[in-house]
C-alpha cells in the first residue's frame, strides 16, 4: 500500500512499478494515465526485493504444466489440452459446487476459478457467469451482522473454529469438528444441549461413526424434522416440522419473485423457522435480554426483527416491493424491477454518485484482483465479516491458490492397505440425507450402489449386482456393485444412504450402506473454512456373501409406505 511505502502515501492506494520512471509509484483509484504499471516482474526498491502479484501468480502456476496436471488428476494432457480450448473460446467460465467444497482445497478450487474467469475477461458480460444481477428482494443486512451485533463483546471470539477459520464468519457457522471435539473433551467449554434441524445428521457427516458416539455426551437432543430419521433415534424430543413443500415461500429467480404456496399441510406439524423464533421469545420472557431485544423493531432498527409467523416474515421481505405475500399469491407472480436496472452488465463500469468513480469491485483496490490480499486481513482481523476484535491466525492465509496432496492418496504409505480412491455424489431422485422413505423412489434406487469400473471389479472377483464390502481407516460398509466404465479404474463412487424400514434395529439404519461411515472429518481441514474429507479418501473393496440383514430391496416391500385413505374420507359419486 502507499502508506507503507511513502510517508504522504495514502492506504486506500495501491504500488506498482512504473516502466517510466523505473521507480514503484501509487495507483489512485481507477488509472492514472501518466504511467506505464509492469504487470510481470520482479524489482529492487531501498534494499528490499518486491514482486508483482502477477508474477506470484505466475511463479506459483508455473510447475502445473499439462503432463504434471495430468499425472496428479489421471488426466491425458491432450484432453487436459482440448479442454482448455473449449474454454478460451468462450465467453463462459468455470462453475463449482458441492464435489469441490468436500475438501481442503475448497477454497482454493474456487480462487483458481475465479483467477482463470478473470484473466480471459469472463466478468460481468453477456454470456459469462460472473455477473452482478441484484437481487428481487434484496436482503435489509445480512444475517452475520445482525447475529453478531447481538452478542456481548468477547462472545464472537467463542465460536467453535471460529477464529481459526475466519471464513466460517461469512455463514455466521463454527466448524464442526471443533464441536465435536467440544462435546467430547469439554475443551473450551462443554456442549450439552443439541437442537438439530437437519434430516438424518447421520448420513451427511464425516465418520458418522464418531458422531453416534458424541451423542452419548451430550444431556438433552431435540430433533427439529417432518419425520423420524436415524439421528431421531438417538434425540430425547422430536418437534415435527412441516414439510418444505407444505409451506407457503418465496422463489426468486431472474427479476421475478415467485408466491410458492403451499401443499396441503398434514398432521400437526410447524415450520421450523417459527420454532426458533418461539423459543428466542420464550427465552426473553425468562429474562434473557438479548433474545427479548431480538423482538423489539426499535432496537433492531434496519434490521430485521424476530417474527410470530410465517406470514409476518414473509411481509416483511417483501415490504420492498410494496406487496404483501396475500396479494402475492392472487397475482403468482411479479418483475421485481424494470428489465434494464435488473440487466447489470459491467457493473463495475456504472458511476458511484457519490465519488464520480465507477463502483469497481468489493476489494480493496476496487479491481478484480487476482492476488487476494484481503485473504491475508482477513486472517489477522475477521475483516470484512468480524466488528469484534478476534485473534489473529497462527499463519496468513494464503492470497493465491495453491496444491494440497490429501492426507490420505495413492501416493502415501496408506494406499497399500487401501489402494482405491473413494468419492460420492448426489443422485437425482434423493436430496441429501432425505426422501428414502419414498416408495416410488426405493423401488427406482432402493439400495446404495458402489460405482466400479469392470477392470478393477475382476481383480477383486467382483461382478454386477454382488454385493460388497467397502473399508476405510474409520470404518466399513457395504454397497452392491455397478460395473461402469465411467469410473476411473482407481476410483470408487458410493452414494450416502440410510434405511428407513430399519430404524428400530440395532444400528437405525444408518451403518449398513452409508458411504459416511468410511469418511474422514479430522485434520487437515482448509485453512480459511475448515473443511474436511467427505471425498477423495482411501478404501478398500472385497466382495461380500449377502447383503445387510432386514433392508428391502423388492417393490411390493414399500407398499407400507403408500398413503391410504382414512375413514372419514367423503367417498365421491359417480
Amino acid at each position: 500500500k502507499a502508506n507503507e511505502l511513502f510517508k504522504d502515501g495514502k492506504k486506500e492506494d495501491f504500488v506498482v512499478w512504473d516502466a517510466k520512471t523505473n521507480q514503484p509509484q501509487p495507483l489512485p483509484y481507477p488509472f492514472n494515465d501518466a504511467l506505464d504499471p509492469v504487470l510481470d516482474g520482479e524489482f529492487s526498491y531501498n534494499g528490499q526485493t518486491y514482486k508483482t502479484g502477477f508474477r506470484l501468480l505466475k511463479e506459483r502456476a508455473e510447475p502445473w504444466t499439462l503432463e504434471k496436471a495430468g499425472e496428479t488428476c489421471w488426466l491425458k494432457p491432450e484432453k487436459i489440452e482440448e479442454a482448455i480450448k473449449i474454454y478460451a473460446e468462450g465467453p463462459g467460465g468455470i462453475s463449482l459446487g458441492v464435489a469441490t467444497d468436500q475438501n481442503p482445497n475448497s477454497v482454493q478450487a474456487a480462487m483458481g476459478a475465479v483467477i482463470l474467469n478473470a484473466l480471459m475477461g469472463y466478468v460481468e458480460k453477456p454470456g459469462t457467469l460472473m455477473n452482478r444481477n441484484p437481487l428481487a428482494v434484496p436482503p435489509k443486512n445480512s444475517l452475520v451482522s445482525r447475529c453478531e451485533r447481538l452478542l456481548p463483546p468477547g462472545q464472537l471470539a467463542k465460536r467453535l473454529g471460529g477464529v481459526e477459520f475466519k471464513g466460517l464468519l461469512s455463514w455466521d457457522a463454527a466448524q464442526p469438528t471443533r464441536i465435536q471435539e467440544a462435546i467430547m473433551t469439554g475443551k473450551p467449554y462443554p456442549i450439552k444441549v443439541w437442537l438439530e434441524r437437519s434430516g438424518n445428521k447421520l448420513g451427511v457427516v464425516g465418520d458418522a461413526g464418531s458422531w453416534a458416539e458424541a451423542t452419548k455426551h451430550v444431556d438433552f437432543i431435540v430433533h427439529m424434522f417432518n419425520y423420524p430419521t436415524s439421528f431421531s433415534m438417538y434425540a430425547d424430543m422430536l418437534l415435527p416440522t412441516t414439510e418444505w413443500l407444505e409451506t407457503d415461500f418465496l422463489a426468486e429467480s431472474l427479476n421475478t419473485v415467485w408466491a410458492r404456496q403451499a401443499v396441503v399441510h398434514t398432521w400437526e406439524t410447524r415450520h421450523e423457522t417459527v420454532i426458533w423464533s418461539k423459543i428466542l421469545k420464550r427465552c426473553g420472557e425468562l429474562g434473557h435480554e438479548v433474545c427479548r431485544k431480538s423482538f423489539d423493531p426499535e432496537f433492531m432498527g434496519a434490521d430485521l426483527p424476530q417474527w410470530d409467523s410465517m406470514d409476518q416474515i414473509l411481509d416483511l421481505k417483501l415490504k420492498p416491493l410494496g406487496i404483501t405475500f396475500a396479494e402475492l399469491k392472487k397475482k403468482g407472480f411479479i418483475q421485481a424491477m424494470p428489465y434494464d436496472k435488473w440487466n447489470s452488465y459491467y457493473v463495475y463500469k456504472k458511476i458511484n454518485p457519490k465519488t464520480g468513480l465507477p463502483v469497481g469491485f468489493g476489494t480493496a483496490s476496487k479491481k478484480l484482483e487476482l492476488y487476494a490480499d484481503r485473504f491475508i486481513t482477513m486472517g489477522r482481523t475477521g475483516a470484512p465479516y468480524a466488528q469484534q476484535k478476534l485473534d489473529p491466525v497462527e499463519k496468513d492465509y494464503d492470497p493465491l491458490p495453491y496444491f494440497l496432496e490429501p492426507y490420505e492418496s495413492p501416493n502415501r504409505e496408506i494406499a497399500k492397505e487401501y489402494p482405491l480412491v473413494m468419492t460420492n455424489g448426489r443422485l437425482p431422485m434423493y436430496h441429501h440425507s432425505t426422501l428414502r422413505n419414498i416408495p416410488y423412489l426405493r423401488e427406482i434406487y432402493p439400495v446404495p450402489e458402489v460405482w466400479i469400473n469392470p477392470e478393477t471389479a475382476a481383480k477383486y472377483g467382483i461382478q454386477q449386482g454382488d454385493w460388497t464390502w467397502i473399508e476405510s481407516k474409520r470404518g466399513k460398509t457395504q454397497g452392491k456393485a455397478r460395473l461402469t466404465e465411467g469410473i476411473n479404474p482407481g476410483v470408487l463412487y458410493m452414494e450416502r444412504f440410510w434405511f428407513p424400514e430399519k430404524l428400530s434395529s440395532d444400528t437405525h439404519g444408518w451403518k449398513e450402506a452409508n458411504v459416511n461411515v468410511l469418511s474422514k472429518n479430522t485434520a487437515p481441514f482448509n485453512d480459511m473454512v475448515g473443511t474436511y474429507t467427505l471425498r477423495g479418501y482411501q478404501v478398500r473393496i472385497s466382495k461380500a456373501d449377502k447383503g445387510p440383514e432386514g433392508v428391502w430391496t423388492k417393490p411390493e416391500q414399500f407398499k407400507v409406505w403408500m398413503p391410504s385413505p382414512s375413514d372419514n374420507t367423503p367417498k365421491i359419486e359417480g
